[in-house]
Order: structure tokens, then sequence, then C-alpha cells
């Protein structure tokens, strides 16, 4: 196994052998065994062990044994405690995607302060299996086929090729001792279902199974690559991509044959569902200016002949700051300053991004806030009152930038 682990790691350039490698270990077979394989093969790794404060005792043998072994291989071991059942009711989350987001969190913290070069987790081709499946219920596009893959940013899974069954045989080959979770034994959650029963099911249908479904996987990663082809060529005339998030020009798009898959390789890598890139996807004949869609990160506009999709920390705010200086007009907002300048001072009226306001005039205290519905202005030297809306329609600016306006009010 070490042999088809090292060839592995060389022949798909996983890593490299001065790299410096954070290693997720749970205590359970899987990353018990990816440890004992670097260790065997002289990579240089850290451990790091999460409690989620889930299975009291059995948790709290969980990290004495991986504290063990990380005094076991000489290697550093982070360990942290999570209220993860407060985490997941603050969330509004499963127990497991709390879970999750808690891990990778912390995870990146730690590559981020002691430099590590890559995550590895112990995910295993059973693992990848399960996944494909899960996808399949859910609903899933072409990448959800591709399931787990081997490699993802600084996120390695050097285990992928070995079964389960494998992975077990190398344990008890090398006398390695590991904990068992026995909530793997219950069937209630998705995954675990899969695992006790469908897959057993399937096994005796076909024998070979984990070999069919990784030629499988192989196979739908080469469609993948044809499609993630096609898409990007489609992209490069319609998706620009701006400071505050994209832009796209869906008349454009339109003009694909293959429109419903272009839309969805685009929204679901932001969190918007099979379901909502119908919707989007059937607006695209009547478009509503306007009208919103929202995943769980952003929030997708329809605006005139474009689309916008923006975080959703971007979109509507609604602050209001009083200053009664010019020093905490400051404090509001790090997109301006004010500076007071004497009159006689040598100055370029037109001098871009700077904007010369008579001090005698601005009378405090003042507002600076975002711009609202409703909102008027005089025009200089006229008694005329013209709209900002109406600028805003003129100058073609984008709704979801409308909210981001910051106004000074005297």
């Amino acid at each position: 196994m070490l042999n088809k682990f090292l060839t592995n790691i060389n022949n798909n350039s996983l890593f490299k052998k001065n790299d410096f490698l954070l290693v997720a270990v749970s205590g359970g077979v899987d990353s018990v065994v990816l440890i004992h394989l670097l260790y065997k093969a002289g990579y240089n790794f850290a451990i790091a062990h999460c409690n989620f404060s889930l299975r009291l005792e059995d948790a709290d043998a969980d990290e004495k044994l991986v504290l063990q072994l990380s005094e076991q291989y000489n290697a550093k071991c982070f360990t942290i405690q999570f209220d993860t059942l407060k985490y997941a009711r603050k969330r509004n989350l499963s127990v497991q995607m709390a879970a999750r987001e808690l891990r990778y969190k912390w995870f990146e913290e730690l590559m981020q302060i002691f430099q590590f070069d890559y995550l590895l987790t112990a995910h295993h081709l059973n693992d990848r299996i399960e996944t494909l499946l899960l996808n399949q219920i859910r609903g899933t596009g072409i990448k959800g086929l591709k399931s787990i893959t081997e490699k993802q940013n600084r996120i390695v899974r050097p285990l992928l090729p070995f079964t389960k069954e494998e992975i077990l045989q190398y344990a008890k080959e090398n006398e390695l001792v590991f904990r068992e979770d026995v909530s793997n034994y219950s069937d209630k959650y998705q995954r675990n279902y899969i695992r006790l029963n469908v897959l057993p099911a399937l096994k005796g249908l076909q024998p070979n199974l984990e070999k069919v479904f990784l030629n499988n996987i192989q196979n739908f990663s080469e469609a993948e690559a044809v499609i993630d082809s096609y898409v990007r060529q489609v992209f490069n005339s319609s998706v620009i991509y701006e400071s505050d998030g994209i832009r796209v020009k869906y008349n454009e798009l339109q003009q694909s044959k293959h429109i419903h898959l272009v839309f969805h390789y685009l929204l679901s890598s932001y969190g918007f569902n099979d379901s909502q890139i119908k919707d989007i996807v059937g607006q695209l004949n009547h478009p509503s200016s306007g009208k919103k869609f929202y995943s769980p990160s952003h929030v997708l506009i329809f605006d005139r002949q474009d689309i916008f999709i923006v975080p959703v920390s971007h979109h509507s705010v609604h602050h209001e700051y009083i200053a009664h200086d010019i020093l905490t007009l400051n404090l509001f907002s790090n997109q301006y300053s004010f500076e007071l300048i004497q009159r006689d001072a040598i100055i370029n009226l037109h001098e871009k991004n700077k904007y010369f306001i008579d001090a005698d005039k601005l009378e405090f205290p003042v507002k600076l806030r975002y711009w609202k519905l409703g909102d008027r202005f005089n025009m200089m030297g006229t008694s005329y009152y013209k709209k900002l809306s109406d600028i805003f329609i003129d100058k073609k600016v984008p709704i979801h930038r409308k909210q981001r306006i910051l106004l000074l009010v005297n």
C-alpha cells in the first residue's frame, strides 16, 4: 500500500517531499493509516484534531489517542474543542454541517498562522462513492458526478484511490491502534444509511463495485473537463468579474444552445440550487428589472440588460452616521476622508476624486448615510429639485450599487 500511496502522490503531483503538511486526524482508522503512511514515507507533517463535544467520554478518548500518536511520530499536534450544538442552533445548521464549518474554518486559520502548504484529509474511495450517490439523491450537475476530488486548491485527499477494505487490512498488518466512532453504525444519517444499507445491496449485484464506480468517476471527470472548456469559452464573452461581484450579459448567454447547463455551471458555485436556477433561466425571456434571487451567500439581481451576482454582505446596507465636526466625519468610512484647508491654498478644483465644499456653509451636525428611495436635491443655482433615482437611471447605475452610494446630508 505504501508504494501505491507514493506512486499516486507523485503521478498526480499532490504535494512535494519538502512541503509542510497539516493532517486532519480524528483517531479513526482512516486518518491513523494516513499519518502512518506519511511517517513511513518521511514527510514533514503536523496533526490537527477537533473535539466537537458530541460524544462526551468517547470524544475525550479520541483526543487522548491522537495526542499519543503525535508523540509517537514526533509531530506537532493542535487540538480544539467546539460547542457544536450551540453553533448549529445559532446558524440553523445540521450538526454535520456545523461540524464541517467549524473544522475547516479552524484548519484554514492554522494554515495561515503556521504557513502549512497543504491540508490533508483521509477521505477514501468508499467516501467518494457515498458522496456521488448523495449528490445524485439531492440533484446534481456533472460536477457532482465527479464527487470528491483528490486535490482542490490546498486541500489534498491522498487516500482516494484506496478502498475501506484496503485501509483496514493495512491497519491490521501494521498493528495500528485506532478508535471506532459508534455513531458510524447508526443509519439515521443519510451518509450512514447509504454506507450501511445501499452499498452492501449494490455490492451484492456488482462484486467489483468500487472498481466500477472508480471508472465511472474517472469518465465523469473527463466529461466535466470538456464541458468546463466549453463553458469558459461562453463565459469569456458574457461574464465580467468586477470588484464587488460579477456582471452577466445574459442576452449574449442566451445565444448558447445549452443555456441551463451554462447557468447551472455558473450559479451552483455561488450556492444557488437547481430549482432556483430553473426559475432564473425561466426569467430570461421576460426579465423583470429588480427581480432578486438569494442563495445562502449571494444575491442575484436582474438589472436592465445585465444580471449582477454579489455577496449578501455587499447588499442592502442601511447605515446612518451623525458627525459634529470634521474629525468625526472621518470615522464613518474608509472610502472617504475629510480635511480642512485654507481658502488661499493652491488647489486644483478639477482633481479627480476630490471635491471642495465651502466650510463656512457646511452646518454641523451633518449626516453621512447611504442613499434611500425618495432622496432628492436642489440643483445648484436653481429652484429645481431632482430625484437621485432619476440620476441613477440616467447614469445606468446598477441596482445593487445604488444602495452603497454614500450621501453627505446638510
